[in-house]
């Protein structure tokens, strides 16, 4: 985890890039891994995060980047995939109760299915930060439904987590504080 930091922190800075950032994560699953089989304890998370691509989209590089940083940080990641139907978000909230869920869209035509999640979340009840983010998507489509928060960079997402760790867990408090103004 403390080399994972390092990792985010030259990626950030644009010293490594993806490949590096991959490679990283897949050397710190494979050590957590091991672990695991030869530990009685498993190592603590901060929480779970439901990350997917919208649904019709098959574009999951920015996704991959956002699992990635996310595990680097020491969060648990329920990884959905791409081209994700909007129930099987919902169900995969319902059954992990995550602290927050993502979601990726390069395309214009796949971005409105955000708001047919965000529309079942609240439906279902559930008042969890919905963090987007990706090439169609920007700032104000994000911020016109009620659990959105943009993450203008696959960086901001461990970020956004962290703050809601921290205690900052209200959707306006959460664009106050990572929305361009």
């Amino acid at each position: 985890m403390v080399g994972m930091g390092v990792v985010t922190r030259l990626y950030d800075e644009g010293i490594i890039f993806l490949p590096n950032v991959m490679m990283s994560a897949d050397a710190m699953l494979n050590g957590i891994e091991f672990c695991k089989e030869n530990s009685d304890t498993a190592p603590e998370t901060k929480g779970t995060i439901v990350c997917h691509v919208a649904e019709g989209d098959v574009h999951d590089i920015g996704k991959n980047i956002v699992t990635a940083l996310l595990r680097a940080n020491g969060y648990n990641v329920v990884d959905l995939g791409r081209d994700v139907p909007v129930d099987e978000v919902i169900n995969a909230v319902a059954a992990n109760n995550p602290i927050m869920v993502t979601g990726t869209a390069l395309m214009t035509t796949t971005m409105y299915a955000f708001k047919e999640v965000n529309d079942k979340l609240l439906e279902k009840g559930y008042k969890i930060p919905f963090a987007c983010g990706g090439g169609a998507v920007n700032q104000d489509f994000v911020s016109q439904y009620a659990l959105g928060v943009y993450g203008e960079e696959a960086a901001d997402a461990p970020k956004i987590a962290d703050a809601i760790v921290a205690g900052t867990t209200d959707i306006a408090a959460l664009r106050e504080k990572f929305h361009k103004h």
